[in-house]
């Protein structure tokens, strides 16, 4: 009958601690905290990914596209010499044919009508 009586208290006070409101905050609160690691280290893997794709476009983009953009530059800049050229020689009387026959392109001879640059 002891034995019987001091295993009930023992179940008891196991329950106890399993069950009811404060067993149900007890797994409430590790799950919560399984839930917060997850989501950190989810986190910190997307940042490292991230971070790893960010600079493989930054070094891509200046390697593929600076060279590029400063080709644009040079050849706009260019253009505008040839049509400062076209002016001078307009003005002491060559035609468009004499133009094109110099090797001038024709963007410099004739501006397109749309879209131009000021």
């Amino acid at each position: 009958l002891i034995t019987s009586v001091s295993n009930m208290a023992g179940k008891k006070n196991a329950k106890s601690s399993n069950g009811g409101m404060k067993g149900f905050l007890s797994k409430a609160g590790k799950s919560f905290y399984a839930g917060g690691v997850w989501a950190r280290d989810m986190a910190f893997w997307t940042a490292q990914k991230s971070g790893r794709v960010g600079f493989i476009l930054a070094t891509t983009s200046m390697v593929v596209l600076l060279p590029l953009l400063f080709e644009i530059g040079r050849e706009t800049q260019s253009l505008e010499v040839e049509r400062s050229q076209v002016k001078d020689l307009r003005s002491q009387g060559y035609t468009d044919r004499h133009l094109q026959e110099m090797g001038f392109c024709e963007a410099s001879i004739r501006p397109p009508s749309v879209a131009m640059l000021k």
